[in-house]
């Protein structure tokens, strides 16, 4: 506020002079036309809402707690080749990753760093089969072609 307008103001306390404090210094009929209240001057345009912005970390942290990471991993198994991965059937309803050994997925897992199935991940779906952790196994032992859908939490 500028000194020049605050001191326009008729019976604004002087130095020395005090107010009751929440007292009005001047009521409006003692304005005249040429003064403002100080509260008018003091008036600011609202500012617009801002949308919280949370950093792309945070944001990836949080989601990783809510909600389990899921990828598909594609095999196609050769003659003789294998799998390379121990299960553990006892949940009943997925398979739950042991071990990875020396077979497809070992190779998977070297081809896509960024996918790599690791032991305690669990395979919630295999070609679409899901629910039954040795129906599961079942597919893995007799279909060529594999879509694994693994899930980490």
């Amino acid at each position: 506020v500028k000194a020049a307008k605050v001191a326009a103001l008729s019976n604004v306390p002087r130095s020395g002079q005090t107010c009751a404090m929440g007292a009005n210094c001047c009521s409006g009929n003692e304005v005249s036309g040429n003064q403002a209240d100080v509260s008018d001057s003091l008036a600011r345009p609202a500012l617009p809402q801002q949308e919280e912005v949370v950093p792309k970390a945070a944001a990836a942290k949080d989601e990783s707690k809510s909600s389990p990471k899921e990828w598909t991993v594609n095999l196609v198994k050769e003659e003789g080749s294998r799998l390379g991965i121990d299960v553990d059937l006892a949940d009943s309803i997925v398979m739950k990753v042991d071990a990875i050994n020396p077979g497809l997925l070992n190779d998977w897992n070297k081809a896509h760093p960024d996918s790599v199935v690791k032991a305690g991940d669990k395979i919630i779906s295999v070609n679409g089969v899901k629910g039954t952790a040795t129906e599961m196994a079942d597919v893995c032992k007799k279909d060529k072609t594999l879509e694994l859908v693994v899930q980490r939490d």
